[in-house]
């Protein structure tokens, strides 16, 4: 069906509850010469006149009044049904505890929050950017996104994203000062590389290569250790070493030349993000709105 039909038999069944256009179009807010425009074109689509036009009164034909008898109650039930959710959605209130890393904060919840303030306005949302791997429970946080593979098994996890871009870059003065770009992973050893530590294990981060079915986990040099992406990034501008980062991160400094990527054809993409929260606790009506609103 045409969709200005929807829009014609909303202005039809208005014109002929009051059997009057003045009337209609005070309540529309539309003139009277738009209400009968409207009325004649939904008339031809349909095939049949709808109205009775006299200098004095406007009335349905039997046509007309079929129509009404239906589209009446319709759309009765539509605007019942847009107020009850306008009132789901007022309803719906408390504050979310959420813990993340950066990078998923800004490519995954920063683009969605504007949204959904809009529909929940009466809901908070409480963010911890850190890069451990908190224990939601104990910790009081209703959920979290992380890489799919670290979520614990007795929770619920959401996929969020297939897959995590990421990129090998330095500096260009780096490499001015310290030699040529690498080509190879054993090139590599020839460089000051940035580390990660992992703030709940404390361990070292390897840096996962992989190219036509060789696998290498590299490990850093360890000149510089760092516990914080954004950190290792802005160490990488300075000049201080190559760094092992979301493509997501680094985008915008590639694009403008401060950073520039190496090794890319050994670069697998790593494992998606997810949302995770515990599958024995019951979600507050605040974290069921905002995973119902991830899902769309």
């Amino acid at each position: 069906m045409d969709r200005l039909i929807f829009r014609d038999l909303s202005v039809f069944e208005v014109v002929a509850r009051h059997q009057s256009f003045t009337a209609a179009a005070a309540e529309l807010g539309i003139s009277q010469s738009a209400l009968s425009y409207t009325v004649s074109q939904l008339e031809k689509r349909i095939g049949v006149p709808l109205l009775t036009r006299t200098t004095r009164n406007v009335s349905p034909t039997e046509a007309g009044q079929q129509l009404l008898g239906t589209l009446g109650p319709a759309l009765r039930d539509i605007a019942d049904q847009v107020q009850a959710l306008k009132d789901q959605s007022m309803s719906v209130s408390g504050t979310i505890r959420l813990t993340m890393v950066s990078v998923a904060y800004e490519t995954i919840l920063r683009p969605i929050l504007c949204g959904f303030y809009a529909k929940y306005p009466n809901v908070s949302v409480e963010v911890s950017i850190n890069e451990g791997l908190s224990d939601i429970v104990s910790e009081g946080f209703d959920g979290g996104i992380r890489f799919g593979t670290l979520v614990d098994r007795d929770m619920v996890a959401l996929s969020l994203t297939t897959s995590t871009p990421v990129a090998i870059v330095g500096a260009p003065a780096y490499f001015e000062r310290n030699g040529p770009m690498p080509q190879m992973p054993s090139d590599l050893t020839a460089h000051r590389c940035i580390t990660y530590r992992f703030v709940s294990s404390t361990r070292l981060y390897r840096w996962p290569l992989a190219k036509n079915g060789q696998a290498i986990d590299f490990k850093t040099d360890g000149t510089l250790i760092l516990s914080d992406g954004e950190a290792i990034r802005t160490a990488a501008i300075d000049g201080l070493g190559l760094a092992f980062l979301f493509e997501s991160q680094i985008s915008q400094d590639v694009v403008s030349g401060r950073l520039i990527r190496v090794l890319a054809d050994w670069l697998p993409e790593l494992p998606g993000f997810s949302l995770y929260y515990p599958s024995r606790r019951r979600t507050t009506s605040a974290f069921r709105a905002l995973i119902d609103y991830i899902r769309g």
